[in-house]
């Protein structure tokens, strides 16, 4: 049994054709489902928002650079080994959210001490931190604050910054 050729150019129009046709009706199922999913979102609030759904107390710039030069919270960062590794809050834990299984030591240390808690990651967007912080709440962990803002803005305010690759330590540069 033959089969009629096709030109290359009949099946590409075809295969765009289904697709268009595809995202359009995806689209109509969106419009119309009750729980519709929005097609604009504002992300640099919307991990703070779940933040306080969730009940993680959150704080912001001044008040994380507030505790940590008072030294009694200990800053726990949720980012990767790797970014923690080119740049941190000095004296921060290292407890990255995506490979929290077989962080156990740190966690061990984390969840025996009565130590208050600082939690944080990139920046605003990053849910990391405030993932990590429910984790550890759901562990039996108190005393959890969430440094909404991240080491981004930490770096780029001038705050202090330590890197393990180079054993530096940037000071805050005050103008």
């Amino acid at each position: 049994m033959k089969f009629p050729a096709r030109s290359c150019c009949s099946i590409t129009k075809q295969i765009v054709l289904i697709i268009l046709l595809g995202g359009v009706l995806a689209g109509v199922a969106n419009l119309v489902h009750p729980h519709r999913i929005p097609w604009v979102q504002d992300w640099s609030n919307y991990v703070e928002a779940k933040a306080v759904q969730a009940g993680i107390e959150v704080i912001p710039l001044g008040l994380a650079l507030s505790l940590h030069e008072a030294g009694e919270h200990w800053f726990v960062d949720a980012r990767s080994a790797m970014e923690f590794e080119k740049g941190h809050i000095p004296k921060a834990l290292c407890l990255p959210f995506e490979d929290l299984d077989n962080q156990f030591q740190a966690l061990e240390q984390v969840l025996e001490s009565d130590v208050p808690l600082v939690v944080y990651c990139t920046h605003r967007e990053c849910d990391d931190a405030l993932l990590l912080a429910i984790e550890l709440r759901d562990m039996g962990r108190s005393n959890l604050l969430y440094y909404v803002d991240g080491f981004e803005l930490w770096e780029e305010s001038g705050c202090p910054v330590e890197a393990l690759r180079n054993h530096e330590t940037h000071q805050r540069h005050e103008n």
